[in-house]
């Protein structure tokens, strides 16, 4: 899931700074779309990610409970993240720097969160491990609900910064 927030971020900064957007913008698709299918071509990796580690865990002897579930998990939270790095990819518009403030707040983000007993990463290991329980749902829940939010503003800014810029267009 990182690895696609950090991919989303590099997608929608090198259109920036190879000002390659004006001519993205002469196709019928616009500014809020094509971030859009950046954020979806993110997203795709992020289970089939998963589901491999889950795969290479099972050939290791490892067993992992609950997978369906964990991919469920992994999805959302995901897309939470890719969210989270397009929004910053939009508002910087230059990859060292959004690359920075990203990384930077993931980290703040994380320690935060592993604060929570029942956060979204503690909830994936007990899935794992078959105690997670009946929480997991609610948990799951607020993560979508927080990544609908999430989809809603980057929808908005995408929005914005596509109708105030003229290579935008």
């Amino acid at each position: 899931a990182v690895i696609s927030a950090a991919l989303i971020i590099d997608l929608i900064t090198e259109e920036y700074q190879r000002q390659t957007l004006e001519t993205l913008m002469s196709t019928p698709v616009t500014f809020t779309a094509m971030v859009w299918g950046k954020i979806v071509a993110c997203e795709v990796l992020v289970p089939v990610q998963a589901g491999a580690w889950l795969l290479l865990l099972g050939m290791n002897g490892i067993v992992v409970g609950n997978a369906a579930a964990i991919l469920l998990h992994a999805t959302v939270g995901g897309l939470f993240l890719i969210l989270l790095g397009a929004l910053v990819a939009l508002h910087y518009r230059e990859r060292t720097s959004a690359q920075f403030i990203f990384s930077t707040a993931l980290v703040v983000v994380f320690l935060l969160v592993m604060a929570i007993p029942h956060n979204p990463l503690n909830i994936m290991v007990r899935l794992a491990v078959e105690t997670a329980g009946p929480v997991h749902w609610l948990i799951l829940a607020l993560v979508t609900g927080a990544t609908a939010l999430l989809g809603w503003a980057t929808t908005v800014y995408a929005r914005r910064v596509g109708d105030g810029e003229p290579e935008a267009r």
